[in-house]
């Protein structure tokens, strides 16, 4: 995999049929996974159309559902933004994390090329999507309850990774990671990074049997459950309907906390540890994989049970908000966009100075050592400071696409009366 190094928009004929060899073997490990497993998750080519079809009446009822409707998390993944590296090799390592999170069970993923193909006709804004904010407004026509955003980087031989999940209607990141890796390691390194955010990720299965000694839920070993894990029983109940009085979906209400006893492959045996109705059959229940999210999730539940109150809206919206992601990753940006602001500014004054000295020094020029090592000193302080000028500028330009892609910035059009231009909006 060395041909990855390749630097951004330069490529051969070897590095093009590398990954062809590598595309090929990425489509030909799929179709024998899924035949050898037939729980396997589908393939990212082959995702047939959701059953219910469009939800008519509701903001993106003209949009297919991609998605198949398994109880699998809806995760909508959005093409890699690369810096200094290929848009191929940001393409391939792409399919490869795909594929990772098909392999969990955990998710029902579509890829950017499904998205692409969807949208190429009615949405062509839409198509080639990179950035968070038109990944978030995709993620909610196709309704995934997931998107994740990520930025690929070439440091030397190390690739920097960089990937964000982030919740559809509420524009939360439920998770956010950032991993190196090179050529050796790269796939235990994905490997790694896929099961952190399969641990961070609701597990979501349904009631399959119910007594008075417990319940029997469709989550099993296969799953990552464990003997001990606590598991969130709700129900689809409450209606929410549109603008026009229709109802398009349900609210989820939570009657229950049950505590696994027993595990087997599929499925596993709990009992009730805390309840307000009795659970029946097509039920559903939630937990995480990890630990600590799994106690922070039952103790909101128990505070939600005890007081009847919802601590969190469920109900989807209907507008598209703009994406607020407040987190030290902006800050730290903001840092490095000023710092580089300052130093820019500092050598426009440095080689205006030794400009202004030149001019003086030229003008009355002498024929003498020290007149000319002072000429010289000025002219070379004005070159260097030029040439700085222009390093400086370069890197402000990385950092204000880096700000783009990672939803920090935006571009907008500004007309006045005695104005006309394209400004740059940050986002606090």
């Amino acid at each position: 995999m060395k041909d990855f190094h390749a630097p951004h928009g330069v490529g051969g004929t070897s590095l093009f049929s590398a990954f062809q060899a590598a595309w090929f073997v990425l489509l030909l490990a799929g179709a024998v996974g899924g035949m050898m497993t037939p729980g396997a998750a589908l393939s990212q080519t082959a995702f047939p159309t959701g059953q219910g079809g469009p939800l008519v009446g509701t903001l993106f009822g003209d949009q297919p559902q991609l998605f198949p409707d398994d109880g699998r998390i809806k995760v909508l993944v959005i093409a890699l933004n690369p810096f200094g590296i290929t848009e191929s090799a940001a393409e391939q390592i792409g399919l490869i994390l795909q594929k990772n999170l098909n392999n969990t069970g955990h998710f029902a993923i579509v890829g950017p090329r499904e998205m692409n193909a969807l949208f190429e006709k009615d949405h062509p804004d839409l198509v080639d999507c990179r950035e968070i904010a038109c990944g978030v407004e995709a993620g909610k026509r196709l309704r995934a309850e997931n998107v994740l955003v990520g930025t690929l980087r070439l440091d030397g031989q190390t690739f920097v990774l960089r990937v964000r999940l982030i919740n559809t209607f509420s524009n939360i990141t439920h998770y956010e990671e950032q991993i190196e890796f090179d050529d050796e390691n790269m796939d235990e390194s994905l490997f790694r990074l896929v099961n952190n955010i399969s641990q961070n990720s609701l597990l979501t299965g349904r009631v399959l049997s119910s007594s008075i000694r417990g319940i029997v839920i469709s989550l099993g070993a296969k799953h990552g459950i464990r003997i001990g894990d606590f598991l969130v029983v709700y129900k689809k109940e409450v209606p929410i309907n549109n603008l026009e009085g229709d109802q398009v979906d349900t609210q989820k209400k939570t009657i229950a906390i049950v505590k696994v006893l027993n595990v087997n492959e599929n499925s596993s045996e709990a009992i009730l540890v805390h309840q307000t109705e009795e659970p029946q059959v097509s039920h559903f229940a939630q937990t995480f994989r990890d630990p600590v999210r799994q106690i922070e999730l039952v103790d909101d539940t128990r505070r939600e049970l005890d007081t009847g109150i919802r601590l969190e809206n469920k109900i989807r919206p209907l507008t598209l908000a703009p994406v607020l992601l407040a987190d030290s990753e902006r800050r730290k940006w903001q840092s490095r966009l000023n710092a580089a602001k300052a130093q820019n500014r500092f050598w426009f004054t440095v080689a205006a100075i030794g400009g202004l000295v030149s001019l003086v020094l030229l003008n009355d020029f002498e024929e003498t050592n020290s007149h000319i090592l002072q000429t010289a000193g000025a002219l070379g302080t004005v070159g260097f400071g030029v040439r700085r000028i222009f390093q400086i500028r370069s890197e402000i330009n990385e950092l204000h696409v880096e700000g783009r892609a990672k939803g920090f910035t935006s571009l907008r059009l500004e007309a006045t009366p005695d104005y006309l231009g394209i400004a740059l909006a940050y986002r606090f």
